[in-house]
C-alpha cells in the first residue's frame, strides 16, 4: 500500500509537466490550418498532399516536386503551434529520380490539368535581395561616408512586381510568367533643416520570368529616369553629402537578363544589362551583375527565418569598378507562406552611389531598414 501511495504521489508531481493531448476539435482546427498553409505555397501543393491529424501528430501523404520541397514542408509544419510531431510519408513525384536537366520538349509541354493562370500570386523568379534597385517597398536609414563628409540619409522605395499571366510547363511549379513592374526610389538628406530630397529614380518595366526546378531566369525590359531634388540644388555645397551636380536629363531604356540556381536554401545568380536607348548619348551601355543569397529554416516565433545576400555589379561607365552590396536580417512571414512578409535588414554598401545622377560619386554606407512584401 505504501508503495502504491508513493507511486501515485510521484505521478501527481510529474503530471503538470506532461503535455495534454489535443482534443478532437483542436485536431480539426490544426488540420484546417495546415491545409490552408499548403494551399498558399508557391508552387502550390494542395490537392496532392493529404493531411491527417490525431492528438497533435500530423501525418503527410502524397507527392511533391522534389526532396527540397519535402524538407521545406516538413520543417515548416513542425514549427506550427500545437504540432506534436510530423510523420512524413511524402514522396517525390515520378519516383526517387531527382529532376536535373530538361529537354526542350519536356519544358514546352504543359503540366497535366494546368491552364494559363491570370494575375498569379508571386513570381517565378525572385528579385535579388541585396540589389538596391529591385522593385520593393522599403524604408531605410543609412549613414553615408563620402569625400564631402558623413551624413544621415533616409532611403525609401515604393514598388512591386505584378503578375499578368503564368503558363505552367512540364513539372509542378515550372513555367513562364509575364508581368509589369514599377518603382520609385528616393533619398533624403536627414542632416538638412528640411530633410531635402536629393534624388528620385523612376522605374517601369515588363519582366518575363521562367522556372524549371532549381533553375530560374528573368528577362526584363525597363525604363529608368532620374531627377535631382530642387532643395538639393538650392542648398550650399558644404551642406550636401555629394558634390553639386549639374541637372541633366538622365534617362534610358535597357534589357536585363538574370539567371539563378537554387539548392537547399542557397542561391547563385548572374547576368547583365544592355542599355538600348540613352540620354546623355555617351552613357555607358554595359553592366554585369552577380550575387549569392541564403534563406534559413524557420526559427524562433515559428514564422521567422534568417536571410542574407551579397550583390556585386560593374558598369563600364564607371570603369568596371565593383559596387558591393550586402544585406542580412530576419524575414517575418505570414503563416500561410512567404508571399506576405516583413523583413528587418542590416545593410552595407561600398561603391558608386546607386542613385541616378550621383553614379560617379563613391560612397560607403551602413544602414538598417524594413522591407515589406505583399
Amino acid at each position: 500500500m505504501r508503495t502504491r501511495n508513493v507511486a501515485a504521489a510521484i505521478f501527481l508531481c510529474l503530471a503538470p509537466a506532461l503535455p495534454a493531448a489535443p482534443a478532437a476539435g483542436e485536431d480539426d482546427y490544426l488540420r484546417g490550418y495546415v491545409v490552408s498553409w499548403l494551399e498558399n505555397l508557391v508552387p502550390p501543393v494542395a490537392g496532392r498532399v493529404d493531411v491527417l491529424v490525431l492528438d497533435g501528430v500530423v501525418t503527410l501523404l502524397g507527392t511533391v516536386g522534389s526532396p527540397e520541397d519535402i524538407d521545406r514542408i516538413v520543417t515548416a509544419i513542425g514549427s506550427f503551434q500545437g504540432v506534436v510531431r510530423v510523420v512524413n510519408r511524402l514522396e517525390v513525384e515520378g519516383g526517387a529520380e531527382r529532376r536535373r536537366w530538361r529537354t526542350w520538349i519536356e519544358w514546352l509541354r504543359p503540366a497535366p490539368g494546368r491552364r494559363t493562370i491570370r494575375f498569379p500570386a508571386g513570381d517565378l523568379f525572385s528579385g535579388p535581395l541585396a540589389d538596391q534597385k529591385q522593385p520593393r517597398f522599403h524604408t531605410t536609414w543609412q549613414r553615408w561616408h563620402t569625400a564631402s563628409g558623413q551624413f544621415d540619409i533616409a532611403s525609401v522605395g515604393f514598388g512591386e512586381n505584378f503578375g499578368l499571366l503564368r503558363r505552367p510547363r512540364g513539372h509542378e511549379g515550372d513555367g513562364w510568367q509575364v508581368g509589369i513592374s514599377g518603382a520609385v526610389f528616393a533619398i533624403f538628406n536627414m542632416d538638412s533643416s528640411s530633410s531635402d530630397l536629393l534624388n528620385a529614380d523612376y522605374y517601369v518595366g515588363i519582366p518575363i520570368s521562367y522556372r524549371s526546378g532549381v533553375w530560374s531566369a528573368r528577362l526584363r525590359l525597363f525604363h529608368q529616369s532620374s531627377h535631382l531634388g530642387d532643395e538639393f540644388l538650392l542648398q550650399p555645397q558644404d551642406q550636401q553629402p555629394v558634390p553639386q551636380a549639374a541637372r541633366i536629363n538622365l534617362s534610358y531604356e535597357a534589357v536585363e537578363v538574370l539567371g539563378s540556381y537554387e539548392r537547399q536554401g542557397a542561391r547563385l545568380y548572374f547576368g547583365g544589362t544592355r542599355i538600348v536607348t540613352r540620354e546623355p548619348a555617351d552613357l555607358g551601355r554595359q553592366r554585369l551583375q552577380a550575387g549569392v543569397e541564403f534563406r534559413g529554416n524557420p526559427v524562433h516565433w515559428r514564422t521567422s527565418r534568417l536571410i542574407a545576400g551579397a550583390d556585386v555589379q560593374a558598369w563600364n561607365e564607371t570603369g568596371w569598378d565593383r559596387d558591393k552590396s550586402l544585406k542580412a536580417g530576419l524575414m517575418f512571414r505570414s503563416p500561410y507562406g512567404d508571399a506576405r512578409s516583413l523583413q528587418v535588414l542590416l545593410e552595407y554598401y561600398d561603391g558608386h552611389a546607386p542613385h541616378g545622377q550621383f553614379f560617379e560619386v563613391e560612397v560607403e554606407y551602413f544602414g538598417i531598414g524594413v522591407a515589406y512584401a505583399f
